[in-house]
């Protein structure tokens, strides 16, 4: 069939808040209906399709909830900028619902993904949340760039025909199955519930079918839930296993396992292994994460200090003991002396 070669891929932007007519503040969790749909082609993946609507229908949420955490901030008397905004809300939203319908229309296929989310604020603590919103930040650039990867793949994967469209399919749809687990979890970890995520990220670990670029993310991840724990030493497990296994950097920022080793280096006083291993990460990097500069700067500095401390400033004369205490022997000594000369 001429033209189905190429699918195209259709938004329901019909997004509602359900219960209607509810402001903000009325009610929580606020429960978000959105509705996504693919329209098949030839030699369409059905699996394919269906992720493609669900990713269509997420999009519509995440605007939607988007809409609702700016006018409940507001009943807070909470000035959020923009990207405030989008940083809590890859927190605050959660699925709790889906489902998919496929349908025969006239002589086309088409995939209907359904969900249903929560925006849960009762629950969130904003202030807390942008304390810590340079992790939160790092995390949430991680999730939009592998979605923005998804969708780049997925233009490709349309276009092509044969063999390569065949290939494409296979790693789109890989990315697709381990996308949702790596979602969860750093959604998890955005909301500091890290034990979630460890469960999910070893249960994923635990199947040995699972390997390279996946596996390896996973450690990573299951180490930054560790890292927010406090658990360095576990962390530093992670990080290693992550690197140890066979990967590439192409499809999962598994660099950044060097970033937290440099972090927890530092912490622990190893500044010249917490150099190294920044230095790796910045280098792996766009050299644009001024945090990432900035630690590597710190961690330069505090190397160097260790090297060459400065030397130390000679006790002032008059003050006391070389302990910094006031000898109060000699001053009374030297008060007697005074007078008996006077006299």
């Amino acid at each position: 069939m001429k033209g189905l070669w190429r699918a195209c891929l259709v938004l329901m932007a019909a997004v509602c808040i359900w219960p209607g007519g509810m402001c903000p503040a009325e009610a929580s969790p606020q429960v978000i209906e959105a509705t996504g749909v693919y329209i098949m082609g030839d030699n369409d993946s059905p699996k394919i399709a269906r992720d493609a609507a669900r990713q269509e229908a997420m999009r519509a949420a995440v605007e939607k909830a988007g809409v609702y955490v700016e006018s409940y901030s507001r009943t807070k008397n909470m000035q959020l900028t923009e990207d405030d905004v989008k940083i809590i809300l890859g927190a605050v939203l959660k699925v709790i619902k889906e489902d998919s319908v496929p349908e025969l229309s006239g002589k086309t296929w088409k995939y209907t993904v359904n969900l249903t989310a929560e925006v849960d604020t009762d629950n969130i603590d904003f202030k807390a949340m942008l304390a810590k919103k340079d992790e939160i930040e790092k995390l949430q650039q991680e999730r939009d760039a592998l979605k923005k990867q998804n969708e780049e793949l997925l233009q490709q994967y349309q276009k092509a025909n044969g063999l390569e469209k065949r290939k494409l399919g296979t790693r789109l749809e890989t990315n697709y199955d381990y996308g949702k687990i790596f979602d969860r979890s750093m959604g998890n970890i955005q909301r500091s519930e890290y034990t979630k995520a460890i469960d999910e990220l070893t249960t994923l670990i635990e199947d040995r079918q699972v390997t390279g670029n996946p596996r390896a993310y996973a450690y990573y991840l299951r180490g930054r839930a560790y890292y927010g724990l406090n658990r360095p030493h576990d962390a530093l497990e992670d990080f290693s296993a992550a690197n140890a296994t066979k990967h590439d950097n192409a499809t999962y920022p598994i660099w950044r396992c060097h970033q937290y080793e440099g972090l927890i280096y530092y912490d622990e006083g190893r500044y010249d292994d917490a150099v190294r291993e920044l230095e790796i990460a910045w280098n792996y990097s766009d050299k644009q994460d001024q945090a990432l500069a900035n630690d590597l700067r710190t961690a330069r500095l505090a190397a160097e200090r260790a090297k060459n401390p400065p030397p130390q400033q000679p006790a002032e004369q008059g003050s006391g003991s070389s302990s910094g205490r006031i000898d109060w022997t000699k001053i009374l000594t030297d008060i007697i002396i005074h007078s008996m000369d006077k006299g």
